[in-house]
């Protein structure tokens, strides 16, 4: 599975403050994992989960609520059995770590926790990827560039695309920091891919029978 290594070099030369927005966008597109297959009850800690991250940059938010997410992700999502990544439980704890993930990065700015948040999306979406093309193996031969499929792809864009949006904001000269508006923006444009992320979820549910578990 070829990963954006490219992207994940970049978030070494971002200023601290967007390796946040970074985690925030893999999160809100890989929120429609969630909310495709998990329970509703998990469903609505999620969203306040979720919700209350995109806040936190902008400092409307309470410790306490930070600390009553992590806890609820620790007790419920967290202890889930989810060793196996082509499972359901695999898809929908991982894709929970998005949202607790960006919250960490901006409390505790780190590239390579900022690299967990996209990683962990691109082999979730792999993996739907793979299930969708049928699960057939393609042998890559020497030379060769490793195969990268629809959804997979869609997420490297996107990483590409913030990458670059912050490089022109800073070339601009028009900001080093997350502000209201670049957040907005942002969460607004992750929508299109959230939404196929979660008809691709529906899709493999129903193909692996997971809404049966």
């Amino acid at each position: 599975m070829a990963r954006n290594v490219e992207a994940y070099s970049a978030l070494r030369e971002l200023p601290v403050d967007f390796l946040a927005g970074f985690c925030l966008a893999c999160a809100e597109r890989g929120s429609g994992v969630f909310t495709a297959l998990a329970r509703p009850a998990d469903s609505e800690w999620f969203s306040y989960a979720l919700d209350t991250a995109w806040k936190v940059p902008t400092g409307q938010f309470d410790e306490d609520d930070l600390i009553e997410i992590l806890e609820e992700f620790e007790t419920n999502i967290g202890a889930m059995d989810a060793d196996d990544p082509g499972s359901k439980r695999f898809s929908i704890t991982q894709s929970a770590v998005l949202a607790v993930n960006a919250i960490a990065v901006y409390m505790n700015p780190n590239p390579a926790r900022a690299e967990m948040s996209g990683q962990t999306l691109e082999t979730i979406l792999g993996s739907f990827d793979f299930k969708l093309g049928g699960s057939s193996v393609t042998v890559i031969r020497a030379g060769e560039d490793e195969a990268v499929g629809h959804l997979q792809q869609l997420e490297q864009d996107a990483q590409n695309s913030f990458i670059e949006s912050v490089r022109a904001l800073i070339r601009d000269q028009e900001g080093s920091s997350l502000g209201e508006d670049f957040l907005e923006n942002l969460r607004e444009s992750c929508a299109p891919i959230r939404d196929e992320i979660r008809a691709a979820a529906e899709s493999v549910a129903e193909l692996a029978d997971w809404y049966q578990e």
